[in-house]
């Protein structure tokens, strides 16, 4: 699912915020629900998207990947340092990091998006980079899950869970690598991710299995109007390829 095609950058390994929060992803169970009421909730009734829904739903999802096994530790650790990120922002500057909408706006006007890192450290003792061009990788990662969420759940018994998250990863994150990170990619698609029915019993996890297909339905409704959403603040600033 979110596994290995999620982010495309380096990590910083040293940080403790993010090998504990690794650790705990690896030992709780993962709830597609917790997923779908992020994401649901993450929208509110002025269209503004909370920004801690959003790392809340990525959060859980990150247990989701944890369970695949370790061959999808290099995507943690990279996706939650990405979470780690956002949430030092947010522990720093709760008014302005409060939602995406308001990030973006504060990053414009005091210029922090010019440069990749910010000013402040993150508990390491490193730069903090700047939660737009943080946020700009989710974003796009966003497109992914929705895509292999919905085709997921429209795929037959027999059909491969590695075709349909290639397929997926094709469509929406592909566009963004170059031929030697796709062609690493497809090898690992193929090589790891498991059968259908397996994938479709750790998503489920004890949950009825009538629930999927309502929950995975509001997941990609969600997701779509935030990735539309967030698509229009990034384009509007002109924010699409930060560095």
């Amino acid at each position: 699912m979110a596994s290995a095609p999620i982010t495309e950058n380096c990590v910083d390994t040293n940080s403790t915020s993010t090998a504990e929060n690794q650790t705990v992803h690896q030992i709780r169970q993962f709830d597609l629900k917790v997923v779908r009421d992020a994401f649901v909730d993450c929208i509110q009734p002025d269209q503004n998207l909370l920004l801690h829904e959003y790392v809340r739903a990525y959060d859980e999802l990150c247990v989701f990947v944890s369970s695949l096994g370790a061959i999808f530790d290099w995507a943690i650790k990279d996706l939650t340092h990405k979470l780690v990120i956002l949430r030092e922002h947010q522990r720093l500057d709760p008014i302005n990091y409060h939602s995406i909408q308001s990030m973006i706006a504060h990053e414009v006007k005091t210029d922090r998006v010019k440069t990749k890192d910010t000013a402040l450290t993150l508990p390491s003792g490193k730069p903090l980079p700047n939660g737009s061009r943080t946020l700009l990788r989710l974003h796009r990662a966003l497109a992914f899950i929705s895509s292999f969420l919905s085709q997921m759940r429209l795929a037959s018994d027999n059909e491969s869970s590695a075709a349909i998250a290639w397929n997926a990863y094709s469509s929406t994150l592909g566009h963004f690598h170059s031929w030697p990170v796709r062609h690493t990619i497809h090898a690992a698609i193929k090589l790891t991710v498991p059968d259908r029915g397996t994938l479709i019993d750790k998503l489920l996890n004890k949950r009825n299995p009538d629930e999927i297909e309502t929950i995975s339905i509001d997941i990609v409704e969600s997701c779509n109007l935030i990735e539309s959403k967030t698509q229009e603040l990034f384009e509007k600033h002109h924010l699409t390829r930060l560095p």
